[in-house]
């Protein structure tokens, strides 16, 4: 049956005040609908393996977020936050004219959908997180100054800048299997997975070489400056059924340091939160 719902995969297209969004559909359109959002500079191909492996009794919608794999990108200069791509799960939502759906977010696509859920309460009926982010995001009101410095202050003056916003013919040139490294080394994927993202990361220059299409500017998104206290009441204010998958290397880096109510579903005054490690 897996097969047979990959068979079905499709390309559509959502209009945005800012462009296009792409994305990839699999399966009856009639079914109970799920959106997929996947994680920084990633794209909706990404979670082809994991669809192979559900029941084909749903419609799944996998997205590529603005300036990742198909979709266009926001406006060129300016610089955006992490909010600014929750409109994108609108967008997608008013497309479909869906009441509700369910939600499997990857990484930063963790964060988009927790956004979403608080801005429109009732739209998702259950959410899935894997390897959520949220500890990156805890800051305190004696670093605000910093955390403005990082994102904003110094970066309109910096190589960075110059960087993020040079149009996409001047990026590097590479072979397939070079870019396949990279993709391999840096985002620690397995090969099948590499190809499965590079499918909608590449563009073909000529004489066998490619370029990355990705934004340039995602590689450094700003991200709210919560505090850790205000994060947790903010994420545990919700009412949707929520389940977590952490990664346990990441959990061991000490990524969730600042953010312990992830481990202990006792904190959650809705009783509606489930984790595994």
């Amino acid at each position: 049956m897996a097969s047979t719902l990959l068979r079905s995969e499709k390309e559509i297209f959502i209009n945005a005040p800012w462009g296009k969004i792409a994305a990839l559909t699999w399966g009856d359109h009639s079914n109970p609908p799920i959106i997929l959002c996947h994680g920084k500079m990633d794209t909706s191909s990404g979670f082809r393996p994991l669809v192979s492996l559900l029941p084909p009794s749903f419609f799944y919608v996998s997205v590529d977020l603005p300036g990742n794999g198909h979709s266009d990108h926001f406006p060129p200069e300016g610089r955006f936050t992490v909010v600014d791509f929750v409109p994108t799960i609108h967008y997608v939502q008013e497309h479909f004219k869906w009441k509700k759906f369910a939600y499997i977010g990857h990484s930063l696509g963790v964060i988009i959908g927790k956004y979403f859920n608080i801005a429109y309460p009732g739209c998702i009926s259950r959410m899935v997180e894997l390897d959520p982010v949220p500890a990156h995001e805890s800051w305190s009101v004696d670093n605000f100054g910093h955390w403005y410095h990082i994102f904003y202050g110094d970066y309109y003056n910096s190589e960075r800048y110059k960087k993020q916003t040079a149009k996409v013919d001047t990026a590097p040139k590479y072979t397939y299997e070079k870019a396949k490294d990279l993709m391999m080394n840096t985002r620690s994927l397995t090969e099948e997975a590499a190809k499965h993202v590079l499918e909608r990361a590449l563009t073909p220059v000529g004489d066998g070489l490619y370029r990355f299409t990705y934004d340039q500017r995602l590689k450094e998104i700003p991200r709210m400056p919560w505090t850790p206290e205000f994060l947790k009441e903010l994420y545990t204010s919700v009412e949707t059924p929520t389940f977590t998958v952490l990664a346990k290397s990441i959990v061991e880096m000490g990524a969730y340091h600042f953010t312990p109510f992830l481990f202990n579903e006792a904190e959650w005054p809705n009783k509606n939160y489930r984790y595994i490690n």
